[in-house]
């Protein structure tokens, strides 16, 4: 049985600090191969996502620099010769991902009898040996055709002395090999939805505003709102422009005095050509910071969709909407298919959310918060 010296055992734990520092999928294929080369030497390694049902080489990556129509050719022909090779057929048989080279299972001269595999796939190698290890990736999440269910990484050497050495920290370090894999497909993922956060914040227009009301963050997006809506004091890098600071600081003074932590407070409107910005303030208390909300609506007329931006449910904004157009409760309920008292009822919300005891100082309110009456 095959012993390992200190020195191995020191060479097993650097290569493992390598392989678990923290990368995402590309990182770790070209990481992995020029780590595990300091460990169990080889003329060539190949890192190669595999399909095995669908008998198909993904894009492999290799330590040695190969022109890319070379490395399609060599990937080619391994797929066209898939079940030449007898560590493929051992793994199929098998599913033993364990550390296997090819003088296990043929002779130098059964070997060289193989047109392609050895000849116009192996030879390309400049290789006399291989020897691998599987990593099993596949799992529910990855049904999809042409993905890889596993990853093979091959080892070779122009002469057939793998030693059993070589097999024996192969093995070892094979569930390490697992564990990163998974540890870096997580990564890409957090790495993607990221990207995919990042780029849906950048559509908003949202700002980020200091306790004082002072810029700290600015979405490409809501710097194009300003300068498209305040041109005629164009924001500058981190600064709001003066009207725009202006308002800000009434409103974080307003909140500042409020006592009610539901209150609704105006928004700012501003109207250009066919369509109009709407600006909302809102204090998030966890981080202790102001965000501005820019959005922009195509001009539209007075209607219950309009209401429900101040805070009001879609039926309390239909009440109110009716109640501008003069209709009296009975017309109301009947309109809205419910009695009069609900109505009733919806109004008292109306009166509460909107501070004032009128249906007139209602609908004045509603159309001064909306930005349609100064």
């Amino acid at each position: 049985m095959a012993t390992l010296k200190q020195r191995d055992v020191q060479q097993m734990q650097h290569f493992l600090h390598e392989l678990y520092t923290l990368s995402n999928l590309e990182m770790l294929s070209t990481k992995a191969i020029s780590a595990l080369s300091q460990v169990v030497s080889s003329d060539v390694t190949a890192w190669s996502p595999v399909n095995f049902p669908q008998h198909r080489i993904l894009p492999l990556i290799s330590s040695k620099n190969f022109d890319s129509p070379l490395l399609e050719a060599i990937e080619q022909t391994a797929s066209g010769h898939f079940y030449e090779n007898p560590l493929v057929r051992h793994y199929l048989e098998t599913n033993d991902g364990r550390a296997y080279k090819i003088s296990d299972f043929l002779c130098e001269q059964e070997l060289h009898r193989l047109e392609g595999f050895y000849h116009r796939c192996l030879r390309l190698f400049n290789a006399e040996e291989q020897m691998i290890v599987v990593l099993p990736i596949s799992s529910a999440n990855f049904p999809l055709r042409n993905l890889a269910t596993d990853i093979v990484i091959a080892l070779h050497r122009s002469k057939r002395n793998f030693s059993e050495r070589d097999r024996l920290i192969l093995n070892l370090l094979r569930p390490h090999l697992i564990q990163a894999y998974k540890n870096a497909q997580a990564v890409t993922q957090m790495q993607q939805e990221l990207a995919q956060l990042h780029q849906t914040i950048e559509q908003l227009g949202m700002i980020s505003l200091s306790a004082t009301g002072q810029v700290q963050t600015m979405t490409r997006k809501s710097w194009e709102l300003l300068r498209q809506y305040f041109q005629d004091s164009l924001p500058q890098a981190f600064h709001l422009p003066e009207l725009l600071q202006n308002w800000v600081n009434y409103q974080i003074f307003l909140m500042s005095k409020g006592d009610n932590v539901t209150q609704i407070y105006p928004t700012l409107r501003i109207e250009q050509a066919n369509q109009y910005l709407i600006v909302r303030l809102i204090y998030d208390h966890q981080q202790e910071q102001y965000i501005l909300i820019l959005e922009e609506h195509p001009l539209s007329s007075f209607s219950p969709e309009l209401l429900t931006m101040l805070g009001l449910t879609s039926r309390e904004a239909e009440v109110l909407f009716w109640s501008a157009k003069n209709k009296s409760t009975k017309e109301i309920a009947s309109h809205l298919n419910c009695s009069d008292k609900t109505v009733a009822k919806h109004f008292e919300h109306i009166y509460e959310k909107l501070g004032v005891g009128t249906r007139v100082a209602a609908i004045m309110k509603a159309l001064e918060m909306l930005g349609m009456i100064k």
